[in-house]
């Protein structure tokens, strides 16, 4: 147990994270410590509604044994006792700790959550989003995203340079202000689901997008257990709203869709700027059921077409989470993710797998890496 003042009023809490205390490349020791030894509020299942006592994530007066606070460590915003990095920083082998989501590591991770971890992007730029308080300016790219506009500043977990929260605001808390107060959604009555109508309702607190979270965020994951990712198959190279794909496409919009972004002799996706091929860029909102004849129809084991967590594909309904996939149209869509992991990877470009080592028709086997949906070219 330890002893706290806070607010004029003497508290008593207990660290259910003793000796897991941690440093993050820009973070002080101190706020570390205060934010692992006082653990942050928990999320509910899949839910980031918190709980627990209002101590371990605020502080009424910035003081603490009778001193400021802001004496050793830094002032935070919201009452809050530290940021989205030191909640969310973990060990090699912390995944979930009191059912809080690690996506940084402070030392390389054996296996990650869904969206990947930053902690390869904190020796190099290539393999995550340069997030400000993990890792410096990408030294090559600066603030522009590649296929999009320069930022104002650098990248940011939320707000007007973050990917999480309400984008037009500029400030990282008041961008996700009261989302993690909010109750479980469950659109439609589906456990996990968010129909993207408000920032509480939209897949984690990514703004407008639909999905359904899985409880653990793939902690384990498995073709019945994982996030159901919502896709939309687009006819042109215009984005459609709420799609994972369209959230990556607001910062990286050449790779998305035609935009402003692209050279005066470019094209979008296709060559014809109608989603068909000739390809220029490997198509996101593209729906592999409708060439299922071809050899993207064994996508997942010819005649089991089971869903591949490795190279995940998104759904036009959120109504549940599919196992099977390439039964009816529109379930077996390809978005950035299908490749990509959201925060960071152990691969350059974020990359599910290494792309090196793709070979064609090396007779590896196996429909691993690219060979998941292009079945026919690794044997």
């Amino acid at each position: 147990m330890k002893s706290g003042k806070n607010g004029g009023r003497t508290m008593r809490y207990t660290s259910k994270t003793a000796g897991s205390i941690f440093t993050v490349r820009k973070m002080s020791v101190a706020m570390a410590a205060v934010l692992l030894g006082a653990v942050c509020l928990l999320p509910k299942g899949g839910n980031a509604q918190v709980t627990g006592q209002c101590v371990n994530c605020h502080t009424m007066h910035n003081s603490q044994g009778g001193a400021n606070m802001s004496a050793t460590s830094t002032v935070y915003r919201s009452l809050t006792r530290g940021d989205c990095v030191g909640c969310h920083t973990g060990g090699a082998t912390d995944l979930m700790d009191n059912n809080i989501p690690k996506v940084n590591h402070t030392a390389a991770p054996a296996a990650t959550l869904a969206g990947g971890s930053f902690f390869w992007a904190q020796t190099v730029d290539a393999k995550g989003h340069n997030v400000k308080g993990i890792s410096g300016v990408d030294g090559v790219l600066g603030n522009t995203p590649p296929g999009g506009a320069p930022l104002g500043s650098q990248l940011t977990c939320a707000g007007t340079t973050g990917c999480h929260g309400v984008r037009t605001e500029a400030d990282e808390y008041a961008a996700l202000s009261g989302s993690h107060h909010a109750p479980p959604q469950n659109s439609g009555g589906v456990a996990g689901a968010v129909d993207g109508s408000s920032l509480v309702n939209s897949y984690r607190f990514l703004n407008g997008t639909k999905g359904i979270e899985a409880a653990d965020w793939e902690k384990t994951v498995s073709a019945a257990a994982h996030n159901q990712y919502y896709g939309v198959a687009r006819t042109t190279d215009a984005a459609v709203a709420q799609t994972i794909s369209a959230l990556c496409g607001q910062c990286h919009g050449a790779y998305h869709a035609s935009s402003a972004a692209h050279a005066a002799n470019d094209v979008g996706i296709s060559y014809s700027n109608n989603m068909t091929s000739p390809w220029v860029r490997h198509p996101t909102d593209f729906d592999m059921f409708t060439v299922k004849a071809k050899e993207y129809g064994d996508y997942g084991g010819n005649g089991v077409n089971a869903y591949v967590p490795q190279a995940p594909v998104a759904s036009n309904s959120i109504a549940a989470v599919k196992s099977t996939v390439l039964q009816v149209a529109g379930d077996a869509i390809v978005t950035c993710i299908s490749c990509h992991r959201a925060h960071g990877s152990d691969q350059a470009d974020l990359l599910r797998w290494d792309y090196t080592a793709m070979n064609a028709h090396a007779s590896a086997g196996g429909n691993v890496g690219c060979f998941a949906c292009h079945t026919t070219k690794d044997t």
